[in-house]
This record gives C-alpha cells, structure tokens and sequence, in this order.
C-alpha cells in the first residue's frame, strides 16, 4: 500500500504461485483515507480484488500504535493488524528510485535474412533489465547464466523488418521479457532499450561496441586513472 498526505491511497496485491518464486500481480485498488478521533479511515473508491478490498466499503481502525514506521490497528472484531514502512528513505541530496535497473552488455547480432541475396545488417543494442516491485524480504535473482545467449539467439532470429522501427523493437523488447523471466524468477517488469543503431557496416559496429562498454578496472598494481605501477617501497 502508498499513501501519500493528500488523503490518497492506492493498494497493489501480489501472490507467489504455488511453491515457486515467481510473484503474480492479483489486482489493485485505491481510495481515500483520514484520522478522526483516534481511528483510521479508509473508504474504497476503486477496486478490482473485492475478496481484499471491497468498492464502496469504509473501513474505520483504531489506532493501536502510529509512528513514523510502524502503524497498529485494530479492527471491529478486535484482530489487531500491524503495518510496517518497507520503503526505503532517500538519502540527502538524493532522489528516490523509482525502479530497480540493471545494466546490461551491448548486444551485436547478425540479423536473420529472408533471401540469401539480401545485405548483411548488424543490430546493436544498449539496453537496461528493468526488474518489478520487490516485496518484503525479496531480492533481485541473480542473472542465470543462459539470460546472455537466449539474447543472441532471439535477436538474431529476427529479420530487418522485426526492428526497423522503435515501436517494432519495443514489441520484440516484450517478447524477450517473456523469454527471459523464466531464468529470472518472474521478476523482469521491462527491457528497456537506451541506445541501438542498425548497421551495415563493421565499423560503425565496432564504435558502438567500443562507446558503450566499460572501461575493464584497473589491473593489480596499477592505478585507476594514471595507469601507474605502484610504489613497491614499504613505507608508501
């Protein structure tokens, strides 16, 4: 649930399947919400898990407990329910994060042909692994070694036609998500694409390969910007 002090609030219910880890969205409600006398207050303006929250219905707690991360309540019957912060405080002089992003290696890849006569294009993508919420307790998975080649494998399947506009990719980009989330524990909201260019020509493959990798860390010994060995004198 998200709150925020203009008395709004939206709600986002999510499940495990069974005894995997992939975590469903089950639906989503929002509404209204005030303190009067001591209780807390929601009414349910919109809804699409009615078994969670009901449309229309108020909903009145007393207030156990409220503090900046914790709430407690208890309702009509008693049950006492308690409410923890689980969004994490940005830091001075920074910006929340809205989402978790992982960068991802340039991808190059051959496009497929649809006659043996037609020029050679090479595809070049820099792109971002856009993971979804994570809930309480859950962390990203790390990347199953097979993420990398089922990349090359779906992107060099397709033809010119598949990619030659932005729109085209997206729709390819939704696709890979699909293929992916299987070695990712469902956790893959989107892939973003933050640069691509279609080439005909290795050069221009090269300078893009070259501009959007990183620099490899400094060898041991070395240093980060001059390049530098170091002093081997015990004292330094």
């Amino acid at each position: 649930m998200y709150t925020n002090p203009k008395g709004e609030w939206n709600s986002s219910v999510k499940i495990a399947e069974g005894t995997s880890k992939i975590v469903k969205s089950k639906g989503n409600a929002k509404g209204t919400w005030h303190i009067e006398k001591g209780q807390m207050i929601f009414t349910v303006m919109e809804s699409d898990i009615e078994d969670v929250w009901e449309k229309n219905r108020t909903l009145v707690y007393d207030i156990v407990e409220l503090t900046e991360n914790r709430m407690q309540f208890k309702d009509e019957n008693g049950a006492i329910t308690v409410w923890t912060r689980t969004r994490m405080e940005k830091s001075a002089g920074s910006e929340p994060v809205p989402f978790f992003k992982m960068p991802m290696e340039p991808v190059v890849v051959n496009l497929n042909k649809n006659r043996s006569n037609d020029k050679d294009r090479y595809l070049c993508l820099k792109m971002n692994m856009i993971f979804k919420e994570l809930m309480p307790g859950q962390t990203i998975p790390p990347v199953h070694p097979k993420v990398h080649d089922s990349i090359i494998i779906f992107f060099s399947s397709l033809v010119y036609e598949d990619v030659k506009s932005f729109d085209d990719l997206s729709a390819r980009c939704r696709t890979l998500v699909q293929l992916l989330n299987p070695y990712m524990e469902g956790m893959i909201k989107e892939i973003a694409v933050e640069n691509v260019i279609l080439a005909a020509d290795m050069d221009r493959v090269e300078e893009f390969v070259i501009e959007h990798t990183p620099p490899p860390p400094p060898a041991p010994g070395e240093e980060a910007k001059g390049g530098k060995e170091k002093s081997k004198d015990k004292k330094s």
